[in-house]
C-alpha cells in the first residue's frame, strides 16, 4: 500500500449489513493509487460463522456488471485464500 492510498473502514452489523447511517456507503471511483476497503467485524458476530462477502467487483479483465456478484466465504477471507 503506497503513501497516497486511501483506506476506508466499513463497520458491519451482526447480520452483515453496513453499520452506517443510511445502510450503505458511496466510494469514489478508484484512482491510479487505488484505495483499500476494510471491513470491521466483531469477533462474536454471527457472520463469523459460515458468513460470505458478496461483491459486484468484476474479476480482473472482466467488464463491470452491476447485477453480477461474486461470493467470498468469510473463512477463506481470514485465512488469506480468497
Amino acid at each position: 500500500m503506497g503513501p497516497s492510498t486511501q483506506v476506508y473502514l466499513l463497520p458491519l452489523k451482526d447480520d452483515g449489513s453496513p453499520d452506517v447511517p443510511g445502510g450503505y456507503i458511496y466510494l469514489p471511483p478508484p484512482t491510479d493509487a487505488g484505495y483499500v476497503l476494510r471491513f470491521v467485524i466483531e469477533g462474536s458476530s454471527s457472520i463469523c460463522r459460515q458468513g460470505s462477502l458478496w461483491v459486484n467487483i468484476p474479476e480482473e479483465g472482466k467488464a463491470f456488471d452491476r447485477h453480477s456478484f461474486r461470493e467470498f466465504r468469510y473463512n477463506n477471507l481470514i485465512s488469506g485464500s480468497a
